[in-house]
Order: C-alpha cells, then sequence, then structure tokens
C-alpha cells in the first residue's frame, strides 16, 4: 500500500463545517456588558461599497477538478487503463509524487487542479483538487473529506489555529480508502466528514480570500470571501476573515459587525479574540475584558492547550506543572498518545520510572503501527536501565 493511502471502514463523523481558524467556545453563552447592535449590516457587509467595491464584482470562474488535454496524456502515459482501483489510486499517487510531476508541499499556495499539475507544488487542497480531479478522468469515485486535527498554540499561547485538513476518500468495492499528502499527520480517529464539491469551493474562496489579505490586494480578497459566503453563508470562520479585512483597511465598525456575526452563527473563538482587540482598541475596556475572559475560559478548558502549557513546564523544569496540565489533559482527552509520551517524559525526569514505563505503555496503547514502535524502543531502553 502506498505511503500516502489509509484504508479503512469507518463511516465518516459528521459535525460542524468549520475551516482552517478557529475552535467554538465551550463557555456558556452569555451577554456581553454594554452590549450594542452592530452599526453595519450584514447586508451592507457584503456589499462592498464600503471598500469601493462594485456590489457586482466578482472573482473569476473557477473549476477546481477540470482537466485539460494535458493533465489527460500525464494520466494515460502513467496509468494503464483497466486497472482494479486500489492499483489506479497508487499509479496516480506515484505518477504526482514521485517519477512524474514529484509535487512539492507549500502550505501557502491553494491552488486549482490545472494549476498545481503546471506548479508542480501546493498545499493540501491543492493536492486533493488535482488528485481528485485524475482520479475521476480514471473512473475512480473520489470525494473531498475535511478532517479535524488538534489545534496548535504559537510559543506565547497568544494565538490559536483549527486545523481543519482536507484530503481525499475514495469509495471502493469494500471499505474506504484515505488519499493524504501528509499521511504521517493522519489519524483515522480523528473527525471528518465528506464535503460537496460545492464545500469544497467555499474553502478554495475562504483560503484565496486570505491569501490576497496577506498580499494586501484588499479588493480580491472581499471577492473571495464574498464569493465563499455566498456559498456558505453560515461559514463563521468566513465572516471572522471579513471582519479582519474590514479592520486592517480601518473600518472598524465594519470589522465589529463581522467579527459579531460570527459570534452569533458559531461562537467563532478567533472573532471573540478580535473582538477583545478591536474594543480594547476602542477604548470599551469592559467589553475587551468580557471578551478576553471567554478566550481564556476555552483555552483552560481545552485539553490541547493543557498540552501547550505542559509543553512549557517541561521546557522550564517545571515537571510538577507539567504533571498536573497534563493529567487533566488527559481526564479530558484520553485517546491523545501524545499526552501520555509527555506525562511518561516527565515521570522519566522526577525518577519515577515505573510510572513513566505505564505511561509509554498507555501511549503506545492509543498509537498507530509506527508510533508503537517508537514507544516500544523507549518501553527497551527502560527495561534496559
Amino acid at each position: 500500500m502506498s505511503p500516502f493511502m489509509s484504508r479503512h471502514t469507518r463511516n465518516p463523523v459528521l459535525a460542524g463545517v468549520i475551516l482552517a481558524l478557529v475552535l467554538s467556545l465551550v463557555a456558556c453563552a452569555t451577554q456581553p456588558p454594554g452590549t450594542r447592535a452592530p452599526a453595519v449590516s450584514h447586508a451592507e457587509l457584503l456589499t462592498g461599497e464600503r471598500l469601493g467595491i462594485n456590489r457586482d464584482a466578482a472573482p473569476p470562474p473557477v473549476e477546481l477538478t477540470a482537466v485539460n488535454d494535458d493533465m489527460r496524456a500525464f494520466l494515460h502515459h502513467h496509468v494503464p487503463a483497466g486497472l482494479g482501483p486500489t492499483r489506479t489510486i497508487e499509479l496516480i499517487l506515484q505518477a504526482l509524487l514521485q517519477d512524474g510531476l514529484e509535487l512539492r508541499y507549500d502550505n501557502f499556495r491553494t491552488y486549482t487542479a490545472e494549476e498545481a499539475f503546471y506548479a508542480r507544488e501546493g498545499n493540501c487542497m491543492s493536492f486533493t483538487n488535482l488528485f481528485i480531479a485524475l482520479a475521476r478522468e480514471a473512473g475512480i469515485k473520489a470525494h473531498y473529506q475535511e478532517v479535524e486535527i488538534p489545534p496548535s498554540w504559537t510559543v506565547d499561547g497568544d494565538t490559536w489555529m483549527y486545523n481543519l485538513h482536507i484530503n481525499a476518500l475514495v469509495k471502493l468495492p469494500v471499505g474506504e480508502q484515505v488519499v493524504d499528502f501528509n499521511l504521517g499527520d493522519y489519524d483515522r480517529d480523528y473527525q471528518r466528514w465528506l464535503l460537496s464539491d460545492e464545500e469544497a469551493l467555499a474553502r478554495y474562496h475562504n483560503n484565496m480570500g486570505v491569501h490576497w489579505m496577506e498580499q494586501g490586494e484588499p479588493e480580491r480578497a472581499f471577492l473571495h470571501l464574498r464569493a465563499a459566503l455566498g456559498l456558505e453563508p453560515y461559514a463563521a470562520h468566513v465572516w471572522t476573515n471579513l471582519g479582519t479585512l474590514y479592520r486592517r483597511r480601518g473600518d472598524l465598525a465594519a470589522a465589529e459587525a463581522g467579527y459579531l456575526r460570527a459570534v452569533a452563527i458559531g461562537d467563532e473563538a478567533a472573532a471573540n479574540s478580535n473582538l477583545a482587540r478591536l474594543y480594547a482598541q476602542l477604548g470599551e475596556e469592559k467589553l475587551s475584558a468580557w471578551y478576553r475572559d471567554r478566550v481564556q475560559l476555552f483555552r483552560r478548558r481545552n485539553p490541547y492547550y493543557l498540552f501547550h502549557l505542559a509543553e512549557e513546564a517541561y521546557a522550564g523544569a517545571d515537571y510538577t506543572a507539567a504533571r498536573q496540565f497534563l493529567q487533566t489533559a488527559i481526564r479530558r482527552e484520553p485517546g491523545e498518545h501524545e499526552f501520555y509520551r509527555l506525562l511518561g517524559l516527565t515521570y522519566l525526569r522526577q525518577g519515577k520510572l515505573p510510572a513513566a514505563r505505564a505511561q509509554f505503555e498507555l501511549a503506545s496503547r492509543h498509537a498507530d503501527a509506527e508510533q508503537q514502535l517508537r514507544y516500544r524502543n523507549k518501553l527497551d531502553l527502560l527495561v534496559a536501565r
């Protein structure tokens, strides 16, 4: 089996559809002090007139999985007709990653299938677009799949990401097969759900909106974000990104409206954090403090943030604090092998070898085959000592 494929028969887990940036707060929703209606309506946010953009403007038409003659010739050269689905998938991947395109990973490049084919690079969505396009051309029933991977924090703990990752799911006569650019970071126990082509297109437009925002092209950014909301009007993360675009253009009233819309739809955590900063900038200290407290409450309840705190404590040789953070994280997420791994290392630093051995055993129990070998090596070293 290709190292970029994983076969399983589990059904996709249905969950809320949010791409790429944030987590939903766990705190109970209450009204902040001095609540006020936004000064800008949702409809006005989408006209573009506050940015000087024509309300009828649109980004260029996009076909994520369009196949041209060059791509067909490439497919026919590398993948003979008449093979079974598993072998066909293997040969497509081999052509993309090894003896054909040698596609390179670039997290900041979102391409259509055709663009990725010529650029020979791209992020997970670019790869998935290209694979699905070629697989469908070869007669394979391939679908988009979104995967929720654990959030990560920056070094100072000030920001976080909700990493929803896109890969492909192929329906086989028996079971299913996941096709992923980087299967090493994929775990079949992660929550995952199928996406329609239209939902995938909304994610493409969101990614391109963020891309053009970072490139300092607000009009192109706005058109893509508006296109994403046209496809998925209740995508809270896109409203947050739209609010950020307005904030960067100095329109704080529109930014507030975008963030409040995201909070109203999905209690979007990045929107809460951005509101805290925005109200601080406006001198609304009570509102700012209220939103900061909500974000901090969320963080303290999230096992992956506790793991982040444990890593910091471990790096600072505060092993008692690291142990306490990890024990709480494990109670809230008992299936994460990395929590047990770090707890095992913490016990090692404290000289508690039996406890360390027990944690590495638990880490191995929750890990995949490759990770189990790593933990077995650690256990062998403990026995040798």
